[in-house]
């Protein structure tokens, strides 16, 4: 409701809403999974990807036995606890073989492209700057979309969007809120 409800506001001044930055990656679909993705599609309102590395996890830094510090640990604890990250992972270096060896992150990045989302992610070092930049250099074919799709759909999102610290409602026109 919120998007189409800026998107209109926008368009009674002539002025064309043109992006929408949210949290979507292998680990969090919840945009596709609400329609927003959908909704943005509609509206020719292109969507920017945060995180589509999803705080590292999908960068294959991370496994049960490897896992962050600090206040990612209890999120890869129950990323890893299932199983289910870990075969995510896997699918995601099938993927990354067919390409040859590309980095996991690239894999997780282009999935975003494929989504036809424009991913954004963060980038510590050259090296990791340089990975992003070479995901341009190929895309995920259809059966690669499918193995990561079926692969990811068993992994719990690894923020729990009915627990998100923002209003469900906006607070002045209470219209649905997009939670991101």
């Amino acid at each position: 409701d919120a998007v189409r409800a800026c998107h209109s506001a926008l368009a009674e001044r002539n002025i064309k809403l043109a992006s929408n930055q949210i949290q979507y990656s292998l680990l969090y679909r919840y945009p596709q999974e609400n329609g927003l993705l959908d909704a943005c599609r509609e509206l020719d309102v292109k969507v920017l990807s945060y995180s589509p590395l999803a705080l590292g996890f999908l960068t294959g830094k991370y496994s049960s036995e490897n896992l962050p510090s600090g206040p990612r640990k209890k999120l890869g604890e129950k990323l890893f606890e299932s199983g289910n990250l870990s075969s995510l992972l896997e699918a995601m270096a099938i993927v990354s073989a067919n390409h040859n060896g590309a980095p996991l992150s690239q894999v997780a990045v282009n999935w975003c492209r494929a989504k036809g989302t424009i991913p954004i992610p963060g980038a510590r070092s050259l090296k990791q700057a340089k990975q992003n930049l070479e995901s341009l250099d190929w895309n995920i074919s259809n059966e690669e979309m499918a193995l990561l799709d079926a692969a990811s759909a068993k992994v719990p999102a690894y923020i729990d969007s009915s627990a998100s610290p923002f209003p469900k409602k906006d607070t002045n026109t209470g219209l649905v809120m997009f939670d991101s």
